[in-house]
Order: structure tokens, then C-alpha cells, then sequence
């Protein structure tokens, strides 16, 4: 708390207590420790709501130490609700939802037998989870059963849930980043169509991205690191508004007697900032500092370097091609295929660096402002619109890859019409239907029993052939000996 606060709770007002001292005064308790430790044993509450002097515009307590009632702007410790917060909050539950739904559709056609078999389509799957459980994430701080930020309920909770949208927001990001590594480490091994199994992708995932991420982004729970001593959930804002709703549930009478002969005091905007003004958190600093650099910074720089080296590496190919008088058409149809799925992960790559960007510099200049220069950059309304639009990058995924994936597209296209096809099969299961079935399903090429029918298979075409050619035999002699018999009856 202020450091003027120090100064009119004196030692010797404090409720005293025997064997113990004093290890901790602040505005909303005292706590008494044992003599040769630091662990408190008891923190006596200071503060009781009146009231007869609370009303709509400020709200009251009794302070026990300063014996003075002390009455406080209302919508301070009430907040009132904003606009565009509301729309915020309102718009991140529709995102979540669209997420869910886009995300799940995105996940089953990227297991679709014609694109599970190449790696970065397997990427972009686990990616479309790690999607689903960060919106989630930052959807659950305001759909809760406390009707509230998450983050208000206590310092544990609040630990927690920013520990997890860190967290999946981090795997989301490196996920991105590892797929376009590979996907350079196949283009410089001229191997295009790699066909990892799952085995090594998720060896890949867990050993090289969530062990390493969980190291770092545990400091948010266990306290460990750059967050040992101070912590960012311990003492906020937020926090010390809770402290006083708590004196709600402590009231005093009007007619007690700690309340006789007992001055009011209003306080102004100012001298409230003064006591509800929460302590800095150094360690915090240096821990939004390396935050921006894990989540922003190196991501981008690799993601950026790594589509440029795939840009480069498919110009030179076709200068290439180009050069020696071009390929068959078989070679042309192949390229052409790599090269779209490499165009198709740039465009995703883009889509992140455009939709992320602008929030991640939003933090890293309100983070070299505040740690350089002492200087607050917080614009509440700017920085909501930005984690819109970042939040959007997640939830949209499945209209983004169905317009930039032209192969991600035709899979999207099958997929319905192959349900659409089990649809119509099973009411063309009912007898009355037969006619709905006829409109309804396409017309499908169906084997004639006429004659042999081609297949696929090499052995089935050599069976058929033998006889093809004896048949045709038999027709030529049979033509033959019909000539042979006319030209003797002429003579």
C-alpha cells in the first residue's frame, strides 16, 4: 500500500497480541508472526461497512485503527458497466462458440485420408485443438458461476486461469512455428512429401514444444523463476476492490458505540488513488519482457525467415524448370501440388502475423514505456479491440484454410457430399422414398454384364485378355469360311 498509510497506523495503536510482533500493516489488516519466523499466525480484518452513511454515491467503512469513518466514490468500488466491455465480453462468447464449431469441422477434414498422410496438414490438426482450448480459456474468465472476471475470485484462481490461456496461447503460437520449420527442412531436403507418422509428429510436439513451454510458463503457478518473490495475482487492483466489498459482510449498526462522536470523512478521486494504489511488481516487468519475446518476437522472426526461405526455394525451382524447357506434364501436375501446399502455409502464416501482430506490439510498447520510462500506455478500448481481432485468428480458422486451401477445399467438398450421399441411402431405406431417391441421388455408372469390364488391378486385364483374343479369332474364321463358301458358289 501508499506509503502514507504507514504513517498514521502506529505500532502502539495495533491491537497487540502476546508472544507475537507485528510483521505486516496495511490499510485492510494487520498480521501478527510468531517471534523468530515470518509466517503469520493471525491478520485481524480493519474494516466494517456502514450503511446508514453508504448510499448510491459513496460507499462507507470503519476503519478500527484510524477510528474514523471513511465514505469512497461508489462506482470505484463498484464498477460500473462499460459499453464497450460489455461488447467485448459478448463478442469473445460468440468467437468461442464459432471456434468450437469451426475448429471441430477444421480437425475432421484435416483426418481425411487424401490430407492426414502429409505433415503439415497433421500440424494444422493438433493446431485446431490448441485453438478450441484457448478459446475456451479466455472464454471462461467471464462465463463462470461466480458471474465475474475470473481473475477477482482469489490469487490462486487467478494463478491458475492465467497460467492456462498463457499456456495454450504459447502452444498455439509455437505450433505454427514448428510446422514452418518443417516444412523449410523438407524443401531444403528436396523432401516435399514427407509422410512422418504420428509417432514422431507428437514426439516432435511434446519434446520440442510443450515440455519446454511448460517449464517457462509454470512460473505463473508455482512460483518459481522471475515470479519467486512477487507475483501479478498477489496484490492488483482488482484485489484491493475485493477488500472492500469483504467489509460488507462485517456491517456495524449506527447505533453502536464504536460509532459515537465519530468524524466522516470524503474522500476525492486523488486521495482514494492514493489508498487503493497497489504495489509495483518489479519481477512482473521482467516477466511481460520475456513473455513478449517467447509469444511475439521469435515466433515471428522464424515464421517470418521461414516463409521467406519457402518463397525463395519455389521461385528457384520454376526458374529452373524454366531453364531446361520445362517438364511433362505428370512432373508439372506434382510440383504444382507442393508448391500450392507451401503457398497454403505462407497464407496461414501471414493470417497470424497480421491478426497477432498488432496486439503483441501493443504489449511490447506499453512494456518498454512502462520498465524504460515510468510511462503508462494503456488505451482499455484499443487493447479489447485488438485481442478481437486475435482472438478471431483462432475461432476462424476453418473459413480461413477452406479459402486459401484449394486441396483443403475439395476434401471439405467430399466429406459433404459423401454424408449427403449416406443421407439419402438411408431414407431411400423406406419404401415410400423410392421416388424422393430418384430426384434426389446422382446418377452413378453402373457395370454392364454384357461384356468383360476394365479394372484396376494388372492381373484382373491380363485374365480378361486370352479370351477377348479368342473370341475375336473365332469370329475372323467363322467370317472367313462364310467368304470362302460365296465365292465358290459364284464359280
Amino acid at each position: 500500500m501508499a506509503k502514507n498509510i504507514t504513517n498514521f497506523i502506529r505500532e502502539e495503536n495495533v491491537l497487540t497480541q502476546n508472544n507475537l510482533k507485528l510483521c505486516k500493516v496495511t490499510y485492510f489488516e494487520t498480521c501478527w508472526c510468531k517471534l523468530n519466523s515470518n509466517e503469520s499466525v493471525t491478520c485481524p480484518y480493519l474494516l466494517r461497512h456502514v450503511n446508514s452513511s453508504s448510499n448510491s454515491s459513496y460507499f462507507c467503512v470503519y476503519h478500527i485503527i484510524r477510528k474514523t469513518i471513511e465514505c469512497f466514490d461508489s462506482s470505484i468500488i463498484y464498477p460500473k458497466d462499460d459499453f464497450v466491455s460489455n461488447t467485448y465480453i459478448y463478442l469473445t462468447i460468440i468467437l468461442f462458440l464459432i471456434g468450437i464449431i469451426g475448429n471441430g469441422l477444421s480437425i475432421i477434414v484435416l483426418f481425411d485420408k487424401t490430407l492426414r498422410y502429409l505433415s503439415i496438414y497433421r500440424n494444422l490438426a493438433i493446431l485446431c485443438a490448441f485453438n478450441i482450448f484457448y478459446l475456451l480459456s479466455i472464454s471462461i474468465r467471464h462465463i463462470n458461476k461466480y458471474n465475474q472476471d475470473l481473475r477477482n475470485i482469489s490469487p490462486n484462481v487467478c494463478r491458475w486461469h492465467k497460467f492456462i490461456v498463457t499456456f495454450t496461447g504459447h502452444l498455439c503460437t509455437w505450433q505454427l512455428v514448428s510446422t514452418s520449420i518443417q516444412r523449410v527442412h523438407a524443401l531444403l531436403s528436396l523432401q516435399l512429401h514427407r509422410t512422418t507418422s504420428w509417432k514422431q509428429t507428437l514426439s516432435i510436439l511434446f519434446l520440442c514444444i510443450i515440455l519446454p513451454l511448460f517449464i517457462f510458463d509454470g512460473q505463473l503457478l508455482f512460483n518459481y523463476g522471475l515470479l519467486y518473490k512477487k507475483h501479478m495475482c498477489d496484490d492488483t487492483s482488482p484485489y484491493t476492490m475485493k477488500q472492500f466489498q469483504r467489509a460488507v459482510h462485517l456491517p456495524i449498526n449506527n447505533n453502536s458505540k464504536l460509532l459515537k462522536n465519530i468524524s466522516i470523512r470524503y474522500y476525492t478521486t486523488s486521495a482514494q488513488n492514493q489508498i487503493l494504489k497497489s504495489q509495483e511488481c518489479g519481477n512482473c516487468m521482467l516477466w511481460n519482457i520475456f513473455d513478449t519475446f517467447i509469444y511475439a518476437i521469435i515466433p515471428f522472426l522464424i515464421i517470418t525467415i521461414s516463409s521467406l526461405i519457402i518463397i525463395i526455394k519455389i521461385h528457384q525451382r520454376r526458374r529452373l524448370f524454366l531453364s531446361l524447357g520445362g517438364i511433362c506434364h505428370t512432373k508439372q501436375r506434382l510440383i504444382r501440388a507442393q508448391d500450392n501446399l507451401s503457398i497454403f502455409l505462407i497464407a496461414v502464416n501471414c493470417l497470424f502475423l497480421i491478426m497477432s501482430g498488432p496486439l503483441n506490439i501493443y504489449f511490447m510498447i506499453q512494456t518498454i514505456l512502462k520498465y524504460f520510462f515510468s510511462k503508462t500506455f494503456s488505451i482499455i478500448h484499443l487493447n479489447e479491440l485488438l485481442r478481437l481481432l486475435q482472438n478471431s485468428y483462432h475461432a476462424l480458422s476453418f473459413i480461413f484454410y477452406c479459402v486459401i486451401g484449394n486441396k483443403f477445399r475439395k476434401s471439405t467438398w467430399s466429406i459433404t457430399q459423401r454424408i449427403y450421399y449416406q443421407l439419402i441411402k438411408s431414407i431411400c431405406k423406406h419404401k415410400n422414398m423410392e421416388l424422393l431417391c430418384t430426384m434426389c441421388h446422382p446418377r452413378q455408372k453402373r457395370p454392364t454384364t454384357n461384356g468383360p469390364t476394365s479394372s484396376t488391378s494388372t492381373s484382373d486385364s491380363q485374365k480378361l485378355l486370352p479370351s477377348s483374343i479368342e473370341m475375336n479369332v473365332i469370329r475372323k474364321k467363322n467370317y472367313i469360311a462364310i467368304v470362302s463358301t460365296t465365292k465358290q458358289d459364284k464359280k
